[in-house]
């Protein structure tokens, strides 16, 4: 009877033992900082940006990394950046706080030039919106609304676009309004570029196939916020159960699109098996 006792309280030690580890996993999983690199082959990069780094900064809804963002800058500083993106959400529609949001522009654009487009949660605040826009503008950030600037490397120069979140406007397919916006950002270019676009939604990848985008680097899903092994992503808003597009790069037709799992957490408070992810991405010239 005693060793059947011992087994029993055996047993629950070892229960209660992996809960916990299995409660700190996920703790540690929703906080800490994933640095992830991809090499993206592009056709005719010129020469002088290979090896051109990246950093997106996706969905970071409020949250705050270390105190004033510190430690979110330190990743950022850490990979070394040619510029920065941020592919929207960078406030939340609960709370716009852009305080939090600017504690991070603040510091990035001492550390690279800053690139923003809007994600839908922009399109919901109202007001908040209005004061984010001018500090990002008052930060020295480069707002891409429907619009397009020149990187330039040396003497090669390459095309960089952004569009507004389609939840700014809904009087017409989400399909449509992009495509419109695309097609109004890149209206000024002169000749064939290569072409990075920001925008906030990965499911329009055939509207940025059928514009000829080169990259496009999207955020929006969250990564599934859930993904379980053997079955993959739950949830992302737009693509509903079990999306396609959650993370990582994906092709169609010449376009590639990398989707970043994103850095804050939205509406669901908590991840599972898909922490926050800072992409840096890197351009690499055919050989």
């Amino acid at each position: 009877m005693k060793i059947i006792n011992k087994k029993r309280h055996l047993i629950k030690k070892i229960v209660k033992a992996v809960f916990v580890l299995f409660v700190l996993w996920i703790i540690l999983d929703n906080i800490l900082i994933h640095t992830t690199v991809t090499n993206v082959t592009i056709k005719d990069l010129p020469k002088s940006f290979d090896e051109y780094r990246i950093v997106q900064v996706s969905d970071l809804h409020n949250n705050v990394y270390g105190f004033d963002q510190s430690y979110l800058l330190s990743k950022i500083r850490d990979a070394k950046p040619d510029i920065i993106v941020v592919t929207g959400d960078l406030i939340d529609r609960n709370t716009a706080n852009v305080d939090n949001a600017m504690l991070f522009i603040n510091g990035a654009v001492e550390i690279a030039p800053v690139f923003y487009v809007t994600g839908n949660h922009e399109a919901s605040v109202g007001k908040p919106y209005v004061d984010l826009v001018l500090r990002l503008h008052e930060a020295g950030v480069t707002i891409l609304d429907n619009d397009a600037v020149s990187l330039i490397s040396e003497e090669d120069v390459i095309t960089l676009a952004g569009v507004r979140d389609p939840a700014f406007d809904w009087s017409m397919t989400s399909e449509d309004r992009v495509d419109a916006e695309i097609k109004q950002a890149l209206e000024k270019v002169s000749g064939k570029q290569v072409t990075i676009l920001l925008s906030h939604r990965p499911e329009l990848i055939k509207t940025y196939s059928s514009n000829e985008i080169d990259l496009v680097l999207t955020g929006h899903a969250h990564g599934g916020q859930v993904r379980l092994p053997f079955v993959g992503p739950i949830y992302s808003p737009s693509q509903g159960l079990f999306p396609k597009f959650t993370s990582g790069l994906y092709e169609d037709g010449g376009t590639k699109m990398y989707v970043s799992r994103g850095i804050g957490n939205g509406i669901a408070p908590l991840r599972f098996n898909d922490g926050p992810e800072l992409p840096v991405i890197v351009l690499v010239s055919e050989r």
